[in-house]
């Protein structure tokens, strides 16, 4: 008697855990991620004296890197959250010889958080924004 208990109580409780597995599978996927957007910041790094273009300027934005050209233009992209961002910008001259002897600087960049283009309605992407800046760096004095 004991062992035809034993035997009906393991399928009544096999019957329910289907049950659970089944209801459980049949619910919606939910997805899981982070909100995401690209901030790209382009700009041009001159002198202050001669307003002319300068070239081989390192430009340091949160873990991203970027050296300036021979016109002096660069440009960075960065993923992060997609809301109103304000970022620290490092500006170093690290040929000193080759392009003159500049003064390094730090500035700050903020993106709106309104001037998103080109996400996904559906997705965790929300698109890009842009800064576009002028950077004018001083002579160093020898």
């Amino acid at each position: 008697m004991k062992h035809n208990f034993l035997k009906t109580s393991n399928k009544i409780i096999a019957f329910i855990l289907g049950l659970l597995g089944f209801s459980a599978g049949c619910l919606p996927v939910a997805e899981y991620g982070v909100p995401s957007a690209n901030f790209i910041l382009n700009g041009n790094i001159k002198s202050t004296t001669t307003e002319q273009p300068i070239n081989n300027i390192k430009v340091t934005m949160r873990s991203d890197t970027a050296i300036s050209d021979e016109n002096g233009t660069f440009s960075i992209k960065i993923n992060d959250f997609p809301e109103n961002q304000t970022y620290n910008v490092t500006i170093e001259d690290i040929d000193s010889i080759q392009n003159g002897h500049f003064e390094n600087k730090d500035t700050t960049v903020t993106f709106p958080d309104n001037n998103f283009v080109g996400g996904e309605d559906d997705d965790w992407y929300e698109g890009e924004t842009q800064q576009n800046i002028t950077i004018f760096l001083d002579d160093k004095e020898k």
